[in-house]
């Protein structure tokens, strides 16, 4: 799919998912059991022994909102009061950071065909999806209103393009500096690409140019490349025909 027809698929829908929402726009009970299930396991899986109490289960994102699609996924984030750890208290959230990440790259679950990614974070940090709901409680948090997408599909494909290009220069790069050089530069371009998507969500929100871009850059298969490359130079960083 071309840029142009990806870009296309940033619409509002006349109703939420009804794969997911029944009539009244409440969660469907067996999708909700589901998501349960999962966060329950997802925190089975956190090897402590001084685990933080789940605080809430909220599912956010396009399929809380009537912008989804085809390509939209379950945004599922526990959430915690990791304030209990005081002075540790960012070495802990860093710890659920990586558990969630171990956890969304060795499962790939699904409900009604759509992914569903697990996030792990401290109760207190602000959400900017304009559409949440708590599935613990089975409420709306907040809920959501057709707004129609207003951005700018010639700045949008700009700053998708840097990446893009970025991303071809590290394959150039591949056989001309080592593993560990291009290892650090691809960490840093997934950092940049994050830091650059929350960014436009605390600025613009859901439809801000960022987000349309970073979104853009994930249905087009960009995210699930850097990720690749990072993994095979972490592979070729371990071999020992790498080593100096």
């Amino acid at each position: 799919m071309s840029f142009e027809e990806l870009l296309k698929t940033f619409k509002v829908q006349p109703d939420l998912e009804r794969k997911i929402w029944n009539k009244d726009n409440k969660l469907d009970p067996k999708i909700k059991k589901a998501l349960l299930d999962i966060a329950q396991a997802f925190y089975d899986s956190i090897d402590l022994e001084n685990k933080p109490p789940i605080k809430d289960i909220v599912f956010t994102g396009s399929l809380a909102n009537y912008n989804w699609s085809k390509y939209s996924d379950i945004d599922l984030h526990l959430l915690f009061d990791f304030e209990q750890y005081g002075e540790h208290k960012e070495t802990f959230e860093n710890l659920f950071l990586l558990a969630k990440s171990n956890w969304n790259n060795k499962h790939d679950v699904r409900v009604k065909g759509y992914e569903v990614e697990v996030y792990a974070e401290d109760e207190k940090n602000p959400h900017h999806s304009t559409g949440v709901y708590s599935v613990m409680n089975d409420r709306w948090v907040v809920e959501p209103k057709k707004q129609t997408p207003i951005f700018d599909p010639l700045d949008v494909k700009s700053k998708a393009r840097y990446f893009i290009d970025v991303y071809k220069q590290l394959v150039k790069d591949l056989p001309n500096e080592t593993p560990e050089e291009l290892l650090d530069k691809v960490e840093n371009v997934r950092e940049k690409i994050r830091k650059f998507r929350q960014g436009g969500l605390e600025t613009g929100g859901e439809f801000s140019t960022e987000n349309i871009a970073f979104k853009t850059l994930r249905r087009m298969g960009l995210l699930d490349k850097l990720a690749e490359l990072k993994d095979k130079l972490v592979d070729r960083t371990l071999s020992v025909e790498t080593r100096k």
